[in-house]
Protein backbone atom coordinates (compact mmCIF):
# COMPACT_ATOMS: atom_id res chain seq x y z
CA UNK A 1 0.00 0.00 0.00
CA UNK A 2 1.48 3.43 -0.89
CA UNK A 3 2.68 5.60 1.92
CA UNK A 4 0.23 8.27 2.95
CA UNK A 5 2.53 11.32 2.42
CA UNK A 6 2.88 10.19 -1.18
CA UNK A 7 -0.91 10.24 -1.53
CA UNK A 8 -1.16 13.73 -0.06
CA UNK A 9 1.37 15.13 -2.50
CA UNK A 10 -0.55 13.74 -5.47
CA UNK A 11 -3.92 15.22 -4.57
CA UNK A 12 -2.79 18.65 -3.43
CA UNK A 13 -2.27 20.27 -6.83
CA UNK A 14 -5.75 20.21 -8.45
CA UNK A 15 -7.35 22.06 -5.54
CA UNK A 16 -6.07 25.42 -6.78
CA UNK A 17 -7.80 24.94 -10.14
CA UNK A 18 -11.05 24.13 -8.38
CA UNK A 19 -10.72 27.17 -6.14
CA UNK A 20 -10.11 29.41 -9.15
CA UNK A 21 -13.14 27.95 -10.95
CA UNK A 22 -15.37 28.49 -7.93
CA UNK A 23 -14.13 32.05 -7.56
CA UNK A 24 -14.80 32.82 -11.22
CA UNK A 25 -18.33 31.40 -11.06
CA UNK A 26 -18.93 33.19 -7.77
CA UNK A 27 -18.17 36.67 -9.12
CA UNK A 28 -19.89 35.91 -12.45
CA UNK A 29 -23.13 35.25 -10.55
CA UNK A 30 -22.80 38.49 -8.65
CA UNK A 31 -22.35 40.37 -11.91
CA UNK A 32 -25.41 38.72 -13.45
CA UNK A 33 -27.41 39.76 -10.41
CA UNK A 34 -26.69 43.40 -11.25
CA UNK A 35 -24.80 44.20 -8.06
CA UNK A 36 -21.16 45.06 -7.69
CA UNK A 37 -18.85 43.02 -5.50
CA UNK A 38 -18.73 45.80 -2.91
CA UNK A 39 -22.54 45.94 -2.71
CA UNK A 40 -22.73 42.20 -2.17
CA UNK A 41 -20.01 42.36 0.47
CA UNK A 42 -22.01 45.03 2.30
CA UNK A 43 -25.20 42.95 2.17
CA UNK A 44 -23.38 39.83 3.31
CA UNK A 45 -21.69 41.58 6.25
CA UNK A 46 -24.95 43.17 7.36
CA UNK A 47 -26.97 39.95 7.25
CA UNK A 48 -24.34 37.37 8.14
CA UNK A 49 -22.47 39.16 10.91
CA UNK A 50 -19.59 40.03 8.59
CA UNK A 51 -18.26 36.50 8.09
CA UNK A 52 -18.68 33.69 5.61
CA UNK A 53 -18.25 30.08 6.82
CA UNK A 54 -15.97 28.03 4.58
CA UNK A 55 -15.53 24.28 4.97
CA UNK A 56 -13.18 22.01 3.05
CA UNK A 57 -12.88 18.23 3.19
CA UNK A 58 -10.05 16.15 1.74
CA UNK A 59 -10.62 12.39 1.56
CA UNK A 60 -7.67 10.18 0.63
CA UNK A 61 -7.77 6.46 -0.10
CA UNK A 62 -4.89 4.13 -0.83
CA UNK A 63 -5.36 1.08 -3.12
CA UNK A 64 -5.38 2.49 -5.65
CA UNK A 65 -4.24 6.05 -4.94
CA UNK A 66 -7.51 7.99 -4.86
CA UNK A 67 -8.71 11.22 -3.35
CA UNK A 68 -11.77 13.40 -3.00
CA UNK A 69 -11.83 17.15 -2.30
CA UNK A 70 -15.06 18.74 -1.02
CA UNK A 71 -15.42 22.52 -0.76
CA UNK A 72 -18.52 24.32 0.48
CA UNK A 73 -19.10 27.97 1.34
CA UNK A 74 -22.20 29.86 2.38
CA UNK A 75 -23.31 32.89 4.35
CA UNK A 76 -24.65 31.97 7.77
CA UNK A 77 -28.01 33.15 9.13
CA UNK A 78 -29.36 34.52 5.81
CA UNK A 79 -27.62 32.70 2.93
CA UNK A 80 -27.29 34.78 -0.23
CA UNK A 81 -24.47 33.05 -2.06
CA UNK A 82 -22.92 29.63 -1.73
CA UNK A 83 -20.34 27.71 -3.71
CA UNK A 84 -19.38 24.06 -3.65
CA UNK A 85 -16.92 21.80 -5.42
CA UNK A 86 -16.37 18.05 -5.44
CA UNK A 87 -13.23 16.75 -7.16
CA UNK A 88 -12.18 13.12 -7.56
CA UNK A 89 -8.51 12.28 -8.06
CA UNK A 90 -6.86 9.07 -9.17
CA UNK A 91 -3.13 8.60 -9.33
CA UNK A 92 -0.40 6.06 -9.90
CA UNK A 93 3.39 6.15 -10.06
CA UNK A 94 3.25 7.28 -13.71
CA UNK A 95 0.08 9.33 -13.95
CA UNK A 96 -2.15 11.60 -11.87
CA UNK A 97 -5.61 12.66 -13.02
CA UNK A 98 -8.44 14.68 -11.51
CA UNK A 99 -12.09 14.91 -12.52
CA UNK A 100 -14.57 17.53 -11.32
CA UNK A 101 -17.75 15.84 -10.13
CA UNK A 102 -19.42 19.12 -9.23
CA UNK A 103 -18.53 22.81 -9.05
CA UNK A 104 -21.34 25.34 -8.82
CA UNK A 105 -22.44 28.65 -7.38
CA UNK A 106 -25.91 29.41 -6.04
CA UNK A 107 -27.67 32.75 -5.64
CA UNK A 108 -30.72 33.25 -3.43
CA UNK A 109 -33.14 36.19 -3.34
CA UNK A 110 -33.05 37.59 0.23
CA UNK A 111 -36.84 37.31 0.66
CA UNK A 112 -37.06 33.75 -0.65
CA UNK A 113 -38.75 34.57 -3.96
CA UNK A 114 -36.21 32.73 -6.08
CA UNK A 115 -32.85 31.08 -6.45
CA UNK A 116 -30.37 30.31 -9.22
CA UNK A 117 -27.60 27.72 -9.51
CA UNK A 118 -24.92 27.70 -12.20
CA UNK A 119 -22.15 25.22 -12.94
CA UNK A 120 -21.83 21.45 -12.72
CA UNK A 121 -24.19 19.83 -10.23
CA UNK A 122 -26.60 16.98 -9.61
CA UNK A 123 -30.19 17.98 -10.31
CA UNK A 124 -33.10 16.24 -8.62
CA UNK A 125 -36.54 17.81 -8.65
CA UNK A 126 -39.97 16.31 -8.12
CA UNK A 127 -40.46 12.94 -9.83
CA UNK A 128 -37.81 13.57 -12.50
CA UNK A 129 -34.84 11.26 -12.38
CA UNK A 130 -31.59 12.74 -10.98
CA UNK A 131 -29.29 14.05 -13.71
CA UNK A 132 -25.77 15.48 -13.57
CA UNK A 133 -25.46 18.51 -15.85
CA UNK A 134 -23.26 21.42 -16.80
CA UNK A 135 -25.89 24.12 -16.87
CA UNK A 136 -28.35 26.04 -14.73
CA UNK A 137 -31.40 25.66 -12.53
CA UNK A 138 -33.69 28.64 -11.81
CA UNK A 139 -36.59 28.56 -9.35
CA UNK A 140 -39.20 31.25 -8.68
CA UNK A 141 -41.78 31.40 -5.88
CA UNK A 142 -45.06 33.34 -6.12
CA UNK A 143 -47.11 34.82 -3.27
CA UNK A 144 -49.85 32.29 -4.19
CA UNK A 145 -47.58 29.50 -2.83
CA UNK A 146 -46.72 28.37 -6.35
CA UNK A 147 -43.23 27.48 -7.52
CA UNK A 148 -41.88 27.23 -11.05
CA UNK A 149 -38.49 25.77 -11.91
CA UNK A 150 -36.67 25.47 -15.23
CA UNK A 151 -33.34 23.80 -15.83
CA UNK A 152 -31.12 22.93 -18.75
CA UNK A 153 -27.59 22.12 -19.77
CA UNK A 154 -25.26 19.48 -21.13
CA UNK A 155 -25.05 15.96 -19.67
CA UNK A 156 -21.80 15.50 -17.80
CA UNK A 157 -19.06 13.52 -19.52
CA UNK A 158 -15.98 12.30 -17.65
CA UNK A 159 -12.96 14.63 -17.78
CA UNK A 160 -14.96 17.34 -19.59
CA UNK A 161 -15.17 15.16 -22.69
CA UNK A 162 -16.60 16.34 -26.01
CA UNK A 163 -20.38 16.43 -26.47
CA UNK A 164 -22.05 16.74 -29.86
CA UNK A 165 -25.54 18.21 -29.60
CA UNK A 166 -26.18 16.56 -26.23
CA UNK A 167 -28.47 18.44 -23.89
CA UNK A 168 -30.97 18.07 -21.07
CA UNK A 169 -33.89 20.43 -20.42
CA UNK A 170 -36.98 20.37 -18.29
CA UNK A 171 -39.26 22.16 -15.87
CA UNK A 172 -41.38 21.62 -12.78
CA UNK A 173 -44.41 23.46 -11.46
CA UNK A 174 -45.77 22.95 -7.96
CA UNK A 175 -48.60 24.30 -5.85
CA UNK A 176 -48.97 24.28 -2.07
CA UNK A 177 -52.72 24.13 -1.47
CA UNK A 178 -52.31 24.72 2.26
CA UNK A 179 -49.90 23.67 4.96
CA UNK A 180 -50.79 20.02 4.46
CA UNK A 181 -50.99 19.45 0.68
CA UNK A 182 -48.42 19.95 -2.09
CA UNK A 183 -48.80 18.93 -5.73
CA UNK A 184 -46.18 18.99 -8.48
CA UNK A 185 -45.70 18.10 -12.13
CA UNK A 186 -42.35 17.83 -13.92
CA UNK A 187 -41.02 17.24 -17.43
CA UNK A 188 -37.59 16.15 -18.69
CA UNK A 189 -36.18 15.69 -22.21
CA UNK A 190 -32.73 14.42 -23.05
CA UNK A 191 -30.98 14.50 -26.43
CA UNK A 192 -27.94 12.48 -27.51
CA UNK A 193 -26.22 13.73 -30.66
CA UNK A 194 -29.45 15.51 -31.49
CA UNK A 195 -31.51 12.30 -31.20
CA UNK A 196 -34.20 11.82 -28.59
CA UNK A 197 -32.64 9.75 -25.78
CA UNK A 198 -35.34 10.17 -23.15
CA UNK A 199 -38.56 12.00 -22.44
CA UNK A 200 -40.34 11.76 -19.13
CA UNK A 201 -43.40 13.24 -17.44
CA UNK A 202 -43.75 12.97 -13.67
CA UNK A 203 -45.96 14.00 -10.80
CA UNK A 204 -45.47 14.15 -7.05
CA UNK A 205 -47.78 14.51 -4.05
CA UNK A 206 -47.18 15.32 -0.39
CA UNK A 207 -50.14 15.07 1.96
CA UNK A 208 -50.32 15.42 5.76
CA UNK A 209 -53.98 15.01 6.76
CA UNK A 210 -53.16 14.65 10.48
CA UNK A 211 -50.31 15.93 12.66
CA UNK A 212 -49.06 12.37 13.11
CA UNK A 213 -49.63 11.10 9.56
CA UNK A 214 -47.91 11.91 6.26
CA UNK A 215 -48.24 10.49 2.75
CA UNK A 216 -45.79 10.93 -0.12
CA UNK A 217 -46.11 9.62 -3.67
CA UNK A 218 -44.33 10.07 -6.99
CA UNK A 219 -44.89 8.63 -10.44
CA UNK A 220 -43.11 9.01 -13.77
CA UNK A 221 -44.27 8.08 -17.26
CA UNK A 222 -41.83 7.31 -20.07
CA UNK A 223 -43.08 9.15 -23.15
CA UNK A 224 -40.73 7.23 -25.46
CA UNK A 225 -42.10 3.77 -24.64
CA UNK A 226 -45.44 5.20 -23.47
CA UNK A 227 -45.42 3.16 -20.29
CA UNK A 228 -44.76 3.48 -16.56
CA UNK A 229 -41.16 4.08 -15.55
CA UNK A 230 -41.44 4.38 -11.76
CA UNK A 231 -44.03 4.69 -9.02
CA UNK A 232 -43.48 5.04 -5.29
CA UNK A 233 -45.79 5.67 -2.36
CA UNK A 234 -45.10 5.79 1.36
CA UNK A 235 -47.14 6.52 4.46
CA UNK A 236 -45.44 7.68 7.67
CA UNK A 237 -47.03 7.84 11.11
CA UNK A 238 -45.36 8.63 14.40
CA UNK A 239 -45.84 9.26 18.08
CA UNK A 240 -43.41 10.33 20.79
CA UNK A 241 -42.14 6.76 21.24
CA UNK A 242 -42.80 4.95 17.94
CA UNK A 243 -42.63 5.40 14.17
CA UNK A 244 -44.22 3.30 11.43
CA UNK A 245 -43.71 3.53 7.67
CA UNK A 246 -45.62 1.63 4.98
CA UNK A 247 -44.08 1.72 1.51
CA UNK A 248 -44.52 0.29 -1.98
CA UNK A 249 -42.69 0.85 -5.25
CA UNK A 250 -42.44 -0.42 -8.81
CA UNK A 251 -39.55 0.47 -11.11
CA UNK A 252 -38.43 -0.50 -14.60
CA UNK A 253 -34.75 0.38 -14.75
CA UNK A 254 -34.51 0.20 -18.55
CA UNK A 255 -37.01 3.07 -18.84
CA UNK A 256 -35.00 5.22 -16.42
CA UNK A 257 -31.92 5.03 -18.67
CA UNK A 258 -31.40 6.99 -21.89
CA UNK A 259 -32.94 5.23 -24.87
CA UNK A 260 -29.52 5.27 -26.56
CA UNK A 261 -27.89 3.38 -23.65
CA UNK A 262 -26.81 -0.21 -24.28
CA UNK A 263 -28.18 -1.27 -20.89
CA UNK A 264 -31.69 -0.11 -21.81
CA UNK A 265 -32.05 -2.98 -24.33
CA UNK A 266 -30.61 -5.75 -22.16
CA UNK A 267 -33.65 -6.21 -19.94
CA UNK A 268 -36.84 -4.42 -19.02
CA UNK A 269 -37.62 -6.64 -16.01
CA UNK A 270 -39.60 -4.64 -13.44
CA UNK A 271 -38.66 -4.62 -9.76
CA UNK A 272 -41.30 -4.26 -7.06
CA UNK A 273 -41.27 -3.83 -3.30
CA UNK A 274 -43.90 -3.49 -0.58
CA UNK A 275 -43.47 -3.59 3.15
CA UNK A 276 -43.23 -1.83 6.48
CA UNK A 277 -40.53 -0.38 8.71
CA UNK A 278 -40.98 0.37 12.42
CA UNK A 279 -38.86 2.07 15.09
CA UNK A 280 -39.55 2.10 18.82
CA UNK A 281 -37.92 4.31 21.45
CA UNK A 282 -38.06 1.56 24.07
CA UNK A 283 -35.95 3.17 26.80
CA UNK A 284 -34.26 6.58 27.22
CA UNK A 285 -31.09 5.28 25.54
CA UNK A 286 -32.35 2.24 23.62
CA UNK A 287 -34.02 2.23 20.19
CA UNK A 288 -35.39 -0.90 18.50
CA UNK A 289 -36.39 -1.23 14.85
CA UNK A 290 -37.43 -3.73 12.21
CA UNK A 291 -38.17 -3.94 8.48
CA UNK A 292 -40.18 -6.51 6.58
CA UNK A 293 -40.73 -6.25 2.82
CA UNK A 294 -41.87 -8.38 -0.08
CA UNK A 295 -39.61 -8.02 -3.14
CA UNK A 296 -40.10 -9.00 -6.74
CA UNK A 297 -37.83 -9.07 -9.79
CA UNK A 298 -39.47 -10.01 -13.10
CA UNK A 299 -41.44 -13.15 -12.22
CA UNK A 300 -39.41 -14.08 -9.12
CA UNK A 301 -40.50 -13.13 -5.60
CA UNK A 302 -38.71 -13.02 -2.29
CA UNK A 303 -38.49 -11.07 0.93
CA UNK A 304 -36.23 -8.83 3.01
CA UNK A 305 -36.26 -8.71 6.82
CA UNK A 306 -34.10 -6.84 9.32
CA UNK A 307 -33.90 -6.26 13.09
CA UNK A 308 -32.00 -3.29 14.54
CA UNK A 309 -31.05 -2.02 17.99
CA UNK A 310 -29.10 1.08 19.03
CA UNK A 311 -27.84 1.71 22.55
CA UNK A 312 -26.65 5.25 23.28
CA UNK A 313 -23.83 5.13 25.79
CA UNK A 314 -24.11 8.77 26.84
CA UNK A 315 -26.46 11.72 26.43
CA UNK A 316 -23.56 14.15 26.14
CA UNK A 317 -20.93 12.85 23.68
CA UNK A 318 -23.09 10.77 21.35
CA UNK A 319 -21.32 7.42 21.79
CA UNK A 320 -23.39 4.41 20.75
CA UNK A 321 -23.45 0.67 20.18
CA UNK A 322 -25.63 -0.71 17.36
CA UNK A 323 -26.47 -4.23 16.19
CA UNK A 324 -28.36 -5.26 13.05
CA UNK A 325 -29.37 -8.63 11.61
CA UNK A 326 -30.59 -9.03 8.03
CA UNK A 327 -32.15 -11.82 6.00
CA UNK A 328 -32.80 -11.56 2.27
CA UNK A 329 -33.99 -14.15 -0.24
CA UNK A 330 -34.71 -13.32 -3.87
CA UNK A 331 -34.26 -15.31 -7.05
CA UNK A 332 -31.91 -17.97 -5.62
CA UNK A 333 -29.54 -15.32 -4.19
CA UNK A 334 -30.42 -15.37 -0.50
CA UNK A 335 -28.08 -14.48 2.33
CA UNK A 336 -28.06 -13.87 6.09
CA UNK A 337 -25.99 -11.07 7.58
CA UNK A 338 -25.17 -9.34 10.85
CA UNK A 339 -23.41 -6.06 11.67
CA UNK A 340 -21.98 -4.61 14.88
CA UNK A 341 -20.90 -0.97 15.14
CA UNK A 342 -19.22 0.80 18.06
CA UNK A 343 -18.55 4.52 18.54
CA UNK A 344 -17.00 5.41 21.90
CA UNK A 345 -15.58 8.94 22.40
CA UNK A 346 -12.47 8.89 24.58
CA UNK A 347 -12.19 12.65 24.99
CA UNK A 348 -14.00 15.65 23.55
CA UNK A 349 -11.53 15.69 20.65
CA UNK A 350 -10.67 12.00 20.15
CA UNK A 351 -13.35 9.63 18.87
CA UNK A 352 -12.48 6.01 17.93
CA UNK A 353 -14.97 3.82 16.07
CA UNK A 354 -15.14 0.27 14.71
CA UNK A 355 -17.53 -2.05 12.93
CA UNK A 356 -17.71 -5.64 11.72
CA UNK A 357 -20.13 -7.25 9.29
CA UNK A 358 -20.55 -10.87 8.22
CA UNK A 359 -22.71 -12.26 5.40
CA UNK A 360 -23.39 -15.94 4.72
CA UNK A 361 -24.81 -16.88 1.31
CA UNK A 362 -27.31 -19.70 0.91
CA UNK A 363 -25.48 -20.84 -2.24
CA UNK A 364 -21.79 -19.77 -2.06
CA UNK A 365 -20.95 -21.42 -5.41
CA UNK A 366 -17.35 -21.85 -4.38
CA UNK A 367 -16.87 -18.20 -3.45
CA UNK A 368 -16.41 -18.74 0.30
CA UNK A 369 -18.86 -19.66 3.05
CA UNK A 370 -18.60 -16.30 4.85
CA UNK A 371 -17.96 -12.80 3.54
CA UNK A 372 -16.62 -10.62 6.41
CA UNK A 373 -15.99 -6.89 6.44
CA UNK A 374 -14.27 -5.04 9.28
CA UNK A 375 -13.25 -1.43 9.84
CA UNK A 376 -11.43 0.39 12.61
CA UNK A 377 -10.61 4.08 12.76
CA UNK A 378 -10.64 7.30 14.74
CA UNK A 379 -11.19 11.03 14.34
CA UNK A 380 -9.40 13.86 16.12
CA UNK A 381 -10.47 17.52 16.23
CA UNK A 382 -7.95 20.19 17.12
CA UNK A 383 -7.52 23.96 16.99
CA UNK A 384 -11.34 24.31 16.62
CA UNK A 385 -11.06 24.39 12.79
CA UNK A 386 -9.29 21.14 11.88
CA UNK A 387 -10.53 17.56 11.86
CA UNK A 388 -8.41 14.54 10.95
CA UNK A 389 -9.93 11.08 10.60
CA UNK A 390 -8.44 7.79 9.42
CA UNK A 391 -9.72 4.25 9.01
CA UNK A 392 -8.46 0.87 7.86
CA UNK A 393 -10.81 -1.71 6.39
CA UNK A 394 -10.58 -5.38 5.51
CA UNK A 395 -13.09 -7.45 3.56
CA UNK A 396 -13.64 -10.69 1.65
CA UNK A 397 -16.15 -10.66 -1.21
CA UNK A 398 -17.36 -13.03 -3.94
CA UNK A 399 -14.80 -11.34 -6.22
CA UNK A 400 -11.82 -11.05 -3.81
CA UNK A 401 -10.52 -13.47 -1.20
CA UNK A 402 -9.00 -10.56 0.71
CA UNK A 403 -8.97 -6.80 0.28
CA UNK A 404 -7.26 -4.20 2.47
CA UNK A 405 -7.81 -0.44 2.10
CA UNK A 406 -7.20 2.75 4.07
CA UNK A 407 -8.98 6.11 4.11
CA UNK A 408 -7.88 9.48 5.48
CA UNK A 409 -10.06 12.56 5.85
CA UNK A 410 -8.75 16.09 6.50
CA UNK A 411 -11.37 18.79 7.07
CA UNK A 412 -11.03 22.51 7.68
CA UNK A 413 -13.84 24.87 8.73
CA UNK A 414 -13.34 28.60 9.25
CA UNK A 415 -15.10 31.98 9.20
CA UNK A 416 -13.60 34.37 6.67
CA UNK A 417 -14.45 37.84 5.48
CA UNK A 418 -16.28 37.85 2.11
Amino acid sequence: MPRQPHVVSRVARPTCKVSNTCTALYWACLTLAGLSSEQWRAIARAQAGGYMPVSTDLLLQARPVEGLVVLHTGYRNSPLVDADALVFMDGSQSNTAADVLSVSVGLREPHGYGQLRLGRFMLSTGAVRPVQIDGFSALARAPTHSTFEVFGGLPVVAAFGARAFDWVAGARIAQHVDEHVSLGASYLQRRDAGMLAGEELGSDLSFAPLPWLGINAIGSWDLVSRSLAEARVSSFSHSQAAQLELFASRRIAARLLPATSLFSVISDAPSSEAGASANWHAFPRLDLGSTLALEGLAHAWGYRAALRSTLRLSDLDGGELSLEATRRDLNDAGFTGAALRVDIPVTQSLRPHASIEVAAADHPRGRGALWPWARIGASYAFASEWLVAAAVGFRATPQYKSDLSALVRIAYNAQVLP
